[in-house]
């Protein structure tokens, strides 16, 4: 209780003082920076918030991959909880870690450092994503100084705080049509013109497809996995409720989790899951995937997870709230199922209804386990994600 008052206290003693050194801290920054521009020669930056595992994540590194060939600096804006894929970024690119920003007074520092490097690359292009220092230092970016970026999901908050910055983004990048729409509707909210929506663009991640058809019989028990983090929209709680009332039922199911989300589960239904941390090794996952039968997912938003994408690669079938654009992809009944966000308690209800139709019905599985590989199959390709990402930073 003392540490939370006292972080709560640090907190508002940080925004007070903020307006009398937010512009000392740019030129101390601007000033540092002047030094680094030598060291810091691209036309490609990127500012990314981790390198730790994670559905973004894993898109950032893989947008990195696509244009490891010009040489591209990554900037990590906040503190990783770990380097699961430090080395991987760095097969592609420079990279350097800020990792200091949770203290909001040094954001302005590195504001300063970087729009002194970034001004001093002729014909320069930052790609910001799900960091608040790519918007912070927009306003301080010479004219000449393209700026893009990408928004994995509506509703987490980064589209309020980019709004201000829409004149100056040259391009912006969405995953699924659902969060194309959103962002429509936000500018027309707010007075927007539609000319504006001409710098939306729409490129669908990609995953690498494995040779895989046939879903493989795990016996008479089915195995539920689910892949992510412990945060709070993924309603990791709700998961715990469903194995609960899964097992009460004797229902022949096993529940695995992957990820750091143990201490999102409340007690009581920790013994009906099996937990298996983070797991970096993506060979190692793709097992994992193999002998999974249902991915489960509840979250309250989503964009369109990568998670997913993964599991209909595998042959996995997908059972996922209708959120964000992920009926774009999971047609119900087809190649996966679809649970209306509604009550929590409907969640769990209606969950429990399709795993128990799913258990009793091996026919149904193979099915849409095969529809759900072969839509991957034709909807998931790489070579058009690469082309799709060389294509709007340089026109080609």
């Amino acid at each position: 209780m003392a540490e939370h008052i006292l972080y709560r206290f640090m907190r508002y003693f940080l925004h007070k003082l903020l307006p009398y050194v937010e512009k000392p801290l740019i030129q101390a920054g601007k000033f540092v920076g002047s030094f680094l521009i030598p060291f810091f020669r691209s036309q490609l930056f990127f500012l990314f918030p981790f390198y730790h595992i994670g559905g973004a994540e894993k898109v950032h590194l893989k947008i990195t991959s696509c244009l490891k060939e010009y040489n591209p600096i990554v900037f990590f804006a906040d503190r990783s909880k770990n380097s699961a894929l430090k080395t991987q970024f760095m097969q592609n690119a420079q990279i350097f870690n800020l990792g200091y920003l949770n203290n909001p007074l040094l954001i302005y520092f590195w504001v300063g450092v970087l729009s002194t490097i970034f001004n001093n690359n002729k014909n320069s292009i930052v790609f910001g994503c799900n960091n608040l220092l790519f918007y912070r230092l927009i306003p301080h970016l010479d004219p000449h100084i393209r700026c893009i970026d990408l928004i994995h999901a509506f509703g987490g908050g980064i589209e309020n705080f980019s709004l201000p910055y829409v004149n100056r983004l040259e391009k912006r990048v969405v995953i699924n049509t659902r969060t194309l729409n959103d962002l429509k509707n936000q500018y027309r909210s707010n007075g927007i013109t539609e000319k504006m929506d001409e710098r939306i663009f729409l490129i669908e991640n990609c995953i690498q497809i494995p040779e895989r058809t046939i879903r493989k019989n795990n016996g008479s028990t089915l195995r539920i996995l689910y892949v992510g983090r412990g945060s709070e929209e993924k309603r990791v709680h709700l998961i715990g409720e469903i194995s609960y009332l899964c097992h009460q039922k004797e229902m022949p199911v096993e529940f695995i989790l992957v990820g750091d989300v143990k201490n999102s589960m409340p007690k009581e239904y920790k013994k009906h899951c099996n937990f298996l941390g983070e797991i970096v090794d993506e060979k190692k996952l793709s097992e994992i995937y193999n002998k999974s039968d249902i991915l489960l997912l509840v979250s309250r938003y989503e964009g369109f997870p990568l998670v997913i994408m993964e599991a209909m690669a595998h042959g996995v079938v997908t059972i996922s709230t209708d959120v964000g654009g992920i009926s774009e992809h999971i047609h119900n009944g087809y190649n996966g199922f679809l649970i209306k966000n509604e009550s929590e308690d409907l969640i769990v209800k209606n969950v429990y209804k399709v795993i128990n139709e799913l258990v009793s019905n091996e026919f149904m599985m193979d099915k849409i386990s095969l529809k759900a590989y072969e839509y991957a199959k034709t909807k998931f390709n790489c070579e058009q994600f690469c082309s799709a990402y060389k294509k709007l930073i340089w026109g080609k």
